[in-house]
């Protein structure tokens, strides 16, 4: 048998790597075993390479990427099988579907020898066309959906990088001048509203209340496009001290509401400050926020420790989360009550998520309307003191 490691005979040659065509690679020694089985798939719409040895389809292969290959099994110098196992060995190649094409002993022994190796499939000469045909056509499907999917995850992910940079950059360079109009418009407030009638304070009084939420509404935006942007910076963190110094800051509103808090001792985890404050701070101010008056306003903290994680608890007996709006809680932007009724930005339960998703943890809740909600997170353990 002539060799033809000089010799290209690949015909038909497909489009380059950045395309989503996919190719085929039919290995064979015998040239009209490899024109046959190329008029067998021809119609197929698909690149057809042809190699008359295994080295030739190991040199392809190194040049090209393919949905399927067809490799005889029985080649002088390299055989099917070794020619798999090379392929295999090679990361582009690696998962790429492999049929065994043979006209050798139909014992079961090759057969396993096969699958042991990674092949999808096992056929027998002489070949069924439309079978043949057939199943070739599944993996070229099943080729280009995978392509399809990689480049939609690609564009998806270059969208949210871009999008995530331009929240960063507008509520960065927001920030002051929203900060000069709430000053202003308190200033106002201070010495002119004397001098103002009703109708003129109601106006300023709207100017200030939009002032502030904006403001407020630029911060969470910030915080959220930071997640993932910046390092974290792990500290030996005591969550005690973290709770009571988020407590501290929600004094007033604990004070008017006479909401009652219970914290159980708590941990010290190898973590992120910022990350613990932001959870502690969105989820008792929750707490805190979604009642209706008609009771004293209980919230309980508390953290048990799940093998190598943490899990914490916030608990409450507020409104509660009505099943319907489950798949907006943690979703950014997604209100499920009026901002009269419960001001907020929609944004500080998804904060929440991403910082804890970053860390390798994760977040739910289980909620009863009328009778409270429970909001679970874990947080890896770390290394303590």
């Amino acid at each position: 048998m002539a060799q033809t490691a000089k010799k290209n005979p690949v015909e038909n040659i497909a489009a380059p790597v950045t395309q989503t065509r996919p190719n085929i690679l039919i290995v064979d020694d015998r040239k009209e075993n490899l024109l046959a089985t190329e008029k067998v798939l021809k119609n197929l719409d698909a690149g057809i390479f042809k190699a008359m040895s295994g080295n030739e389809a190991l040199s392809l292969m190194l040049r090209y990427r393919f949905a399927v290959v067809l490799l005889d099994v029985q080649m002088p110098e390299m055989d099917g099988f070794e020619t798999a196992m090379l392929m295999q060995e090679h990361e582009t190649m690696r998962g790429v579907p492999i049929i065994f094409v043979t006209a050798i002993s139909k014992e079961e022994k090759y057969a396993t020898q096969a699958a042991e190796i990674g092949a999808v499939d096992y056929i027998f000469k002489p070949i069924n066309p439309e079978i043949l045909k057939s199943k070739v056509k599944v993996y070229l499907d099943i080729y280009v959906q995978r392509e399809q999917i990689l480049k939609l995850n690609t564009v998806l992910r270059q969208s949210n990088e871009e999008l995530e940079r331009f929240a960063y950059i507008c509520s960065h360079d927001m920030q002051e001048p929203v900060r000069m109009m709430n000053s202003y418009a308190q200033m106002l407030q201070e010495k002119y509203t004397a001098i103002l009638d009703e109708k003129g304070g109601k106006y300023l009084d709207f100017i200030t209340s939009n002032a502030r939420h904006m403001q407020q509404m630029i911060s969470d935006i910030l915080n959220f496009s930071r997640v993932g942007r910046e390092e974290l910076k792990l500290e030996q963190i005591d969550c005690n001290q973290v709770v009571k110094e988020v407590l501290g800051e929600f004094e007033n509103i604990i004070a008017q509401k006479k909401a009652r808090i219970a914290c159980d001792s708590l941990t010290t985890l190898k973590t992120s400050p910022t990350l613990v404050r932001v959870l502690f701070q969105n989820l008792i101010g929750n707490a805190l926020k979604f009642q209706d008056g008609s009771k004293t306003p209980e919230v309980h903290i508390e953290a048990q420790r799940k093998e190598d994680t943490w899990q914490f608890c916030i608990r409450d007996n507020g409104i509660g989360i009505d099943p319907r709006f489950d798949n907006k809680v943690f979703t950014i932007f997604q209100r499920i009550h009026r901002r009269e009724d419960y001001p907020g930005t929609g944004i500080g339960l998804s904060t929440c998520k991403k910082f804890i998703e970053l860390c390798g943890g994760r977040i739910w809740f289980e909620s009863t309307p009328g009778q409270g909600t429970a909001f679970f997170f874990t947080l890896p353990e770390g290394k303590r003191r």
